[in-house]
């Protein structure tokens, strides 16, 4: 157990220190923390998928990804447009090529793990570029850890009722609305204090991240379910895997880039 949890603390600083170092350069050194980051969720959901025959496709799609990236970072014009059309292009002409061996499942596969991996997350990039970008993450961050902590701290005390037993079973309605409250005041305390946020505001994004960021967390869960595995991979050792660490905060990204884009 102890040489457990040291792996665990060992690993978390690491990577504290290596992504919020990049988080706080900024411009290149956060976009290569982004990319390379990307490209680790995308080769862990390629090999979950590997039983599932769509590893043909995996190695061009996360070619895709990395041109995807270096588009957004000289910021051409409709790169997500540029992808998807190199994206459906290749997977047609190799369901042509190649069927029965392959078929419409394989670009579907290929396809959300894109979206899922390489877009979603891209937009924490993308935020950190915009004025108050760095702000607005810790704001995400902040409200994201001590909703986890919320949850964690009332759900291990009175967490009777499961919120959903089969993909998580720690997780219960008790254990959420803790969470929502820790988390809902430190948001509403920084928001107020740094993001001059309104109360109303401030407390709506709170809940927002919260359970946004719950959906990314069971969402992860469903895809280990369904593939019958524990983690998503060994790639942080004492912690699983990266999707296992970014579940929460790849749906959470977007999200806030979505409001900050229509003018919050």
């Amino acid at each position: 157990m102890g040489s457990e949890l040291q792996r665990r603390t060992v690993t978390g600083v690491l990577l504290v220190l290596i992504v919020g170092g990049a988080l706080l350069l900024g411009d290149f050194w956060f976009w290569l923390a982004s990319l390379i980051l990307s490209s680790l969720f995308y080769r862990e959901y390629s090999l979950m998928y590997q039983k599932k025959r769509s590893h043909s496709f995996y190695f061009s799609t996360g070619l895709i990804g990395i041109a995807y990236y270096v588009m957004i970072y000289y910021e051409v014009a409709y790169a997500l447009h540029i992808s998807l059309l190199l994206l459906l292009f290749y997977g047609a002409f190799r369901v042509i090529t190649r069927f029965p061996a392959f078929t419409y499942k394989n670009i579907r596969t290929t396809i959300f793990g894109f979206l899922y991996c390489y877009m979603f997350f891209s937009s924490i990039f993308l935020l950190r570029r915009e004025p108050e970008g760095l702000e607005w993450i810790a704001f995400i961050l902040l409200v994201s850890i001590l909703g986890d902590v919320g949850a964690y701290l009332v759900g291990r005390k009175l967490g009777k009722s499961k919120i959903a037993p089969i993909l998580s079973p720690g997780k219960s309605l008790e254990g959420l609305l803790g969470g929502l409250l820790i988390g809902s005041l430190g948001g509403l305390a920084y928001g107020f204090a740094v993001l001059s946020l309104s109360f109303p505001v401030a407390i709506l994004l709170s809940i927002a991240i919260i359970f946004i960021g719950l959906m990314g967390d069971l969402f992860e869960s469903h895809l280990k379910r369904e593939l019958k595995l524990k983690d998503s991979g060994n790639g942080l050792p004492g912690h699983g895997g990266f999707l296992d660490r970014f579940d929460a905060i790849i749906f959470l990204s977007g999200f806030i880039f979505i409001l900050l884009s229509v003018g919050l």
